[in-house]
């Protein structure tokens, strides 16, 4: 099988890639972005975000807590 010589263009669009992808990567891996954000409360808050307005958050009960 014989295989072309990669050009200049080539050897560029493909480290152009590698960058993009590389970018990626370590936007995905240093700053995730989770589905369940807390918009600022301790991590015994619970907020769902609403399509329209504001985000509704509820306080999880403790179990262990006596009444």
């Amino acid at each position: 099988m014989n295989w072309p010589y990669l050009r200049r263009g080539d050897v560029a669009g493909i480290l152009l890639a590698a960058v993009v992808l590389a970018a990626i990567v370590f936007v995905l891996l240093f700053f995730p972005q989770t589905g369940q954000q807390n918009f600022g409360f301790g991590p015994e808050w619970q907020c769902a975000r609403m399509e329209k307005g504001d985000p509704i958050c509820v306080r999880l009960v403790d179990k262990s807590a006596p009444n």
